[in-house]
């Protein structure tokens, strides 16, 4: 093989010519096809759109009805009115302390959610957290004056029966 600038004959791997300096390309041969192909991809059917020219009468747009609400469907408070959450989060509490703690601490917990919802804004459930701490309050406190009505129930009789404090302590 001979350099393509100054014809002197290059060593066999080569870089460089030696006379020149030079680079020499080591000339790649051309890449064939192959005769025939590897893979032939099955033919594709032919589609067609059908075109309709004819006319179609679309409906017309009508609005929804609304609903007409009587007086025994729409909610005891309105959806937009903020409830009294504070109210309720002071006698839940105080019913903690004098009357039945169950009932008094599940409802201080509803009193408290309801109070956040209604920080958020969001009245519909504030509404709804309240008013079932308002039912745990009442039935709570429904409970302590039975309990009550029933001790001095139980320390009426006892009095009437002669029954004194030095009796129930032998």
């Amino acid at each position: 093989m001979n350099c393509k600038n100054c014809g002197a004959e290059l060593h066999e791997g080569s870089a460089f010519c030696g006379n020149c300096g030079m680079r020499v390309e080591i000339e790649q041969p051309a890449y064939e096809a192959p005769a025939e192909p590897v893979y032939e991809a099955p033919a594709q059917p032919e589609f067609t759109q059908e075109v309709h020219t004819e006319y179609q009468e679309q409906g017309t747009y009508t609005a929804p009805v609304q609903p007409e609400y009587t007086e025994a469907s729409q909610p005891e408070v309105p959806v937009g009115e903020k409830p009294n959450t504070v109210l309720w989060i002071v006698l839940t509490a105080i019913e903690i302390f004098t009357c039945c703690q169950i009932t008094g601490i599940i409802g201080l917990i509803f009193a408290i959610i309801g109070h956040l919802s209604a920080e958020k804004g969001d009245y519909e459930d504030a509404n709804k957290k309240v008013k079932i701490a308002k039912t745990l309050f009442w039935i709570g406190l429904a409970l302590g004056l039975l309990f009550v009505v029933a001790y001095l129930v139980l320390v009426a009789i006892g009095v009437a029966a002669g029954i004194t404090e030095e009796m129930l302590y032998y």
